[in-house]
């Protein structure tokens, strides 16, 4: 199975809420660009998960132009304090080979350091706009391989 793992892209510093921060004029480019240079790996992918919170929805929907005919599925645990554990067991049980998550940090590095190295204090940064395509024979900690990696 192969994990994509993909950061928003750059957002405004402040908001009524964290979760209503929307993109920049930056993060939009970032988009775009991490759009087009993922384009020729662009898998059949099975399953977009995406964050509620609007940066990450709107870098996901750059990227969901690769993707027309599959909805982006809005996942509560993919929040920047997520829970890694948990979202590694629903990895586990999902039954495509291509599914791509697109979230915040420290989440998303933590997610990366617990399935290549085992552990968070690994401490594996994912940067904005950067996706991670992560191999993954056996969904355990410390069981996936990073086969590339895509920045903006």
């Amino acid at each position: 199975m192969l994990v994509y793992l993909l950061r928003h892209a750059i957002a405004e510093e402040t908001a009524a809420t964290d979760s209503v921060r929307d993109l920049t004029a930056e993060g939009l480019a970032q988009a775009r660009s991490i759009t087009e240079k993922f384009k020729p790996y662009a898998p059949a992918m099975d399953t977009v998960l995406c964050s509620p919170y609007n940066r990450a929805q709107q870098t996901a929907s750059a990227v969901m132009t690769l993707f027309p005919d599959i909805a982006l599925t809005l996942d509560e645990s993919i929040k920047p304090g997520g829970d890694v554990y948990g979202v590694l067991d629903a990895i586990e049980e999902f039954g495509g080979q291509h599914l791509l998550i697109v979230g915040h940090n420290p989440f998303l590095s933590n997610l990366l350091s617990v399935i290549v190295d085992g552990t968070m204090e690994s401490h594996r940064y994912v940067d904005n706009a950067t996706l991670h395509c992560v191999s993954m024979d056996v969904v355990a900690p410390g069981c996936g391989e990073i086969v590339y990696t895509l920045e903006p």
